[in-house]
Formats: structure tokens, C-alpha cells, sequence
């Protein structure tokens, strides 16, 4: 069990980097950066604080690199950020009222809350509940192509994952999409949908699956070169703030 431990160290201080510290049962340091960005500090029981220091310091040049990139892929949700709807980037307008709202026009995504602590909640709220009519509508219309070889309507489940755009669960007729499909051009979630069905009839990976695949989504890795061109797997999403997805299931 490791216990929280409250130490400045001036060296992250000085390059405002966020950081916890925390004596751990291991036996050696341990760095890496959390889902929120902040840098988590393990050490021995007994360490001396030098040595801790030491070893930070010796390794600056790796934390201030991965600040950086953990810091890039972080949602902002301030004024002129840029949220990503079905493919399309957004600039962020925050207006403060008594409604609560949110809005896309043009290029400009409007968000009206409250306070500023609101805003956002309010764009994760919203892309929910934009997923249940997307998701659903999208769904009905991929049964009705493979409609002869699918024995019944599946449940939809919408959430947040960190691994896997979506993932079928046959024995219980159920398929499970990640919110965080929102953000992507329509073609890739029909792909996503697609793919989690065709596990109803194949129930693995194989040859037999992806050729089944590809008499539905005959494009499949045109889709995949396409959207890995414009680097839509690294469009970022704040579930909770984590954004470390593997999306190896649909390569």
C-alpha cells in the first residue's frame, strides 16, 4: 500500500510541473505520469530525501518530455480550445447565463452554463446524450444490412473506455460503443458498429471474420489507413480525464 507524502522538490517546482510523492513497498523509484497529467512519485520505505532528489533530478529531461506530450493530449475546456464533433473541430465559446446549454454553429461550439466550472460537464453530459441518438440510429441502420445473418436486435451500452472503441458481448446480446466516438467522422463509427456485429457471427479475429467483415464494410482498411492518415486515433477525449486508448482491436 503506498501513503501519500507531502515534499517540495524545487526542480519541478521551478518547471511547474504537477507531482505527487508516495513511499512504496518496491524496491526502487517509480515515475510515470497518471490519467490527469500529474507526475506520481513512488520511493522505497527508507529512501533518504537526497537520493530522491537525486534521482528526480537525474531524470528531468525524460518528465519535462513526457509533461509535454501527457499536457497535449489533455481536453482544455477554455475559450478558443477546439472540441471535435463527428470529425469536425469546434472552437469553443463559453457564454456565462442562467441557461444551460450547448450549441454548434458554424465552426464555433457555444456552450452556455452557469459558471465556468461547469462547462466541462456540461460537454460530456452533451456528448451522451448526443451518442444515444447518434449511436442508436447508426446501429439500426448496420442490423438492417446484416439483418439476414443476426439473430436479434442487440442492447446498445454507451460509455467510457480507455481501451477499445466499442466491444460485443454475444452471450448477452449486447455491444458496448465508447462515447468517445463522438468525436469521429461518421464512416469509422459505422466501421466500429459493424465490426462489434460480426462478432455475433464470427467470435474471434480470424480470417473468416475479417473476410465476413468486408462484405459489410468492403473499405475496411482504406478506413483504417484513411482515418490513421488524419490522425483520428489520437483525437483526445476527457473521460474523466483519461486518455490513454488502445485502439489495436481494429487494426
Amino acid at each position: 500500500m503506498k501513503r501519500k507524502i507531502e515534499l517540495k522538490i524545487d526542480i519541478l517546482e521551478k518547471n511547474k510541473i504537477a507531482y505527487q510523492v508516495k513511499i512504496s513497498k518496491a524496491k526502487r523509484f517509480r515515475l510515470y505520469f497518471n490519467s490527469l497529467g500529474i507526475l506520481m512519485i513512488s520511493y522505497p520505505i527508507g529512501t533518504k530525501y537526497s537520493s530522491l532528489i537525486e534521482f528526480i533530478e537525474n531524470n528531468i529531461e525524460w518528465v519535462i518530455k513526457k509533461a509535454v506530450a501527457a499536457s497535449s493530449k489533455m481536453i482544455t475546456y477554455n475559450n478558443d480550445s477546439q472540441q471535435y464533433v463527428l470529425g469536425h473541430p469546434y472552437q469553443l465559446k463559453i457564454n456565462i447565463s442562467k441557461t444551460n446549454r450547448i450549441d454548434l454553429i458554424d465552426n464555433l461550439m457555444l456552450v452556455s452554463v452557469n459558471k465556468m466550472e461547469q462547462v466541462r460537464m456540461k460537454i460530456i453530459e452533451w456528448r451522451y446524450e448526443q451518442a444515444e441518438i447518434i449511436f442508436q440510429e447508426m446501429l439500426y441502420q448496420c442490423f438492417l444490412k446484416m439483418e439476414i445473418e443476426l439473430q436479434k436486435y442487440p442492447k446498445l451500452i454507451i460509455k467510457s473506455s480507455k481501451s477499445k472503441w466499442g466491444c460485443c458481448y454475444f452471450n448477452e446480446n449486447k455491444i458496448m460503443l465508447n462515447v468517445a466516438l463522438t468525436q469521429v467522422p461518421p464512416m469509422l463509427i459505422e466501421y466500429v458498429i459493424c465490426h462489434e456485429l460480426t462478432h455475433f457471427i464470427v467470435h474471434n479475429h480470424s480470417k473468416e471474420f475479417h473476410l465476413k467483415l468486408s462484405t459489410y464494410i468492403p473499405n475496411e482498411k482504406n478506413i483504417i489507413d484513411e482515418t490513421s492518415k488524419d490522425n483520428l486515433y489520437d483525437y483526445n477525449y476527457d473521460n474523466k480525464a483519461d486518455n490513454n486508448y488502445d485502439y489495436n482491436d481494429y487494426n
